[in-house]
């Protein structure tokens, strides 16, 4: 039986059946009980289901580990909280990445001598300079978007600043490119973004947003892998004055992209994917927590406090840093806009091993996050407090990063 939580996210209270788990080549159909199931038999609850074969959660664990990376973010994460969570784990990630040869990490892109340069930074094995954009037809290109799906594709734009650019998706993993037809670049591109719908046949879509020669209005076209041709998504889009889209990369949850605005109106810009419209999102304003609305006005419009957009277990998720604490306040209610605090932690550990400041790139899992500090890439695990990998920069000027999750297996660009 198939339920929903107070945060929206799918989970099944009772013995859950997963057909067709692709484990290291073998198809796997297993009972399994979730960690909520286990408590309620604890507890002396139902035993309706005590005469069927059960996995253990340590067993669950090791299972999953060895699941094809498709599989566990299409399927797997969807059963219960507890898989859910897993997902968004750090120990876990880098179990799973050495069981199934899966990436998960970040292309670091700048510019220097107006060429883009660009390398992949992971913490999780295979070694990061495996992975790179050497393949590609021309080596002045700059990403625009990455996937969050298995199939880890990236959309690319040769020559961007030329008259005509060239557009392209590629798979860094297995090295695979395809150029596609050009947008209507008389515009300027503002946001990217790419979605894997369905991964057998590989079908994927691509929004770009561009302003209008006035600069008051986004134009939004689609380009759908299935048509292979770009169509109008929406257009003039008339944002409120002085709202300017943030650098860094959008937020995929709920089935939209979602880009942190920054200006005199500090909102959140989503766009729905599917039912092909556009709405703007408030930051928190008033919560159930001790936190006074005071307090949450001033970390919305204070300029020495960092605002980064974050996935968190599913959800869209706003994370607010200074140099001494971080606090993380998630929707609990998509439909309803209602946000909670779900924690704040500090962050004087960190200060004091890097004296000078730092600057807060991502929210890697829901224990570790990246950190810019000068010429170094720190993940710090913020639960335990230590640095867990730190990286030197080859190219100071860093510009943007894309995260990407990706799978070894070849596929369709086409």
């Amino acid at each position: 039986m198939k339920t929903t939580d107070t945060m929206g996210t799918p989970t099944r209270t009772l013995a859950c059946e997963i057909d067709n788990i692709m484990v290291n080549g073998f198809t796997m159909d297993l009972p399994l009980v979730t960690k909520e199931k286990e408590k309620e038999e604890e507890k002396g609850g139902s035993k309706s289901f005590s005469s069927s074969p059960t996995v253990p959660s340590d067993m669950q664990y090791e299972i999953l580990c060895r699941v094809a990376l498709d599989d566990l973010l299409r399927q797997c994460k969807w059963v219960c909280k507890y898989w859910n969570a897993l997902t968004y784990n750090s120990t876990f990630k880098r179990f799973h990445s050495e069981n199934t040869q899966s990436i998960s990490g970040y292309f670091i892109q700048s510019m220097k001598k107006n060429r883009y340069h660009t390398s992949f930074i992971s913490i999780n094995p295979p070694s990061p300079s495996s992975i790179s954009l050497d393949f590609m037809p021309t080596t002045d290109i700059k990403i625009e978007a990455s996937s969050y799906q298995a199939q880890g594709l990236v959309c690319c734009v040769s020559k961007p600043h030329s008259t005509i650019p060239g557009y392209y998706v590629c798979k860094p993993v297995t090295r695979q490119w395809r150029q596609i037809p050009n947008p209507k670049t008389r515009y300027i591109t503002e946001k990217m973004a790419i979605v894997v719908k369905k991964s057998q046949p590989l079908h994927y879509k691509i929004i770009r947003l561009s302003n209008s020669k006035t600069g008051c209005s986004l134009h939004c076209e689609i380009f759908d892998s299935k048509k292979w041709a770009w169509r109008m998504y929406f257009d003039n889009v008339k944002l409120p004055y002085y709202i300017i889209l943030s650098l860094e990369p959008e937020v995929l949850v709920h089935g939209s992209f979602h880009w942190l605005t920054f200006g005199k109106h500090k909102q959140i810009f989503a766009c729905d994917i599917d039912k092909e419209n556009w709405s703007l999102i408030s930051l928190p304003q008033s919560s159930t927590s001790s936190s006074s609305e005071e307090e949450i006005e001033a970390m919305n419009y204070d300029f020495q406090i960092h605002r980064t957009l974050v996935n968190c277990e599913g959800h869209l998720g706003l994370l607010y840093s200074s140099r001494s604490w971080m606090e993380l306040w998630v929707m609990e209610d998509y439909m309803k806009k209602t946000w909670r605090k779900k924690y704040r932690v500090s962050l004087e550990p960190l200060n004091q091993m890097y004296v000078g400041g730092y600057s807060l790139l991502a929210l890697d899992t829901m224990d570790m996050i990246l950190v810019k500090k000068f010429d170094q890439l720190i993940w710090y695990n913020f639960v335990r407090g230590i640095p867990t990998k730190v990286m030197k920069l080859q190219n100071l000027d860093h510009d943007t990063h894309h995260p990407l999750n990706s799978d070894n297996v070849s596929c369709d660009l086409k």
